[in-house]
């Protein structure tokens, strides 16, 4: 009798034995699931079209050829903006907009400051670069590569001005090139970086010129 009354007591202490093994072995997944949680990423970036006239079905990680070409052209015409003196603004530029760039983008560039610099093209010098009128986004002007880079043909006109008088004009379509770029979410929100240039950028002609 004391025997069975033993191996049952043996027995309970067994089984709650497994069942604390179960326990923490069920905990430490648990703890595990909890940090593998925290540490994903906190928020997506949804890409949407500018136009949702017509509604819009699509992967939440597409992202639409309008919004890969507003970036490209967006971010390079900012770099290029020198309000007063590109010696002191080309050099910001590439500092304030260092998150929209690539590492390898931002060595040319800044190779580019340099010859520029030598070469006295930079001091007291005004910069704008914007859209031709009327050659705007197109379809035609985004080529995908792959879903995570791309080529944009932007028509841009450039004015250049020292102490207001226009030294430098031109009209030139530049092949941009813009990567997916989610490096840091809370300094470039696009998701996008620019990636120079795919080619060298060539003058077109506004009159003659076909539209794409």
């Amino acid at each position: 009798m004391k025997s069975a009354f033993r191996n049952a007591l043996q027995n309970r202490d067994a089984h709650i034995g497994s069942l604390r093994f179960a326990v923490g072995v069920l905990g430490g997944v648990c703890l595990f699931i909890a940090v593998g949680w925290y540490n994903s990423a906190q928020e997506i970036t949804v890409h949407t079209p500018p136009d949702l006239r017509a509604g819009s079905t699509r992967l939440w990680w597409e992202i639409p050829a309008p919004n890969v070409y507003s970036f490209g052209v967006r971010m390079f015409s900012q770099i290029n903006r020198w309000p007063t003196n590109g010696v002191e603004d080309y050099r910001n530029n590439l500092h304030t907009y260092k998150w929209y760039i690539t590492p390898q983008c931002r060595e040319i560039l800044a190779d580019d400051y340099q010859a520029k610099s030598s070469k006295g093209e930079l001091a007291g010098r005004e910069r704008a670069l914007f859209e031709v009128p009327g050659r705007g986004f197109d379809d035609s002007r985004v080529i995908a590569h792959s879903q995570d880079s791309w080529t944009i043909n932007a028509d841009l006109q450039l004015k250049e001005y020292v102490k207001g008088t226009e030294v430098k004009a031109s009209l030139a379509r530049w092949p941009l090139r813009v990567v997916r770029y989610d490096v840091d979410v809370n300094n470039n929100p696009w998701g996008l970086a620019l990636d120079c240039f795919d080619g060298v950028a060539r003058e077109i002609n506004v009159t003659t010129g076909q539209k794409q």
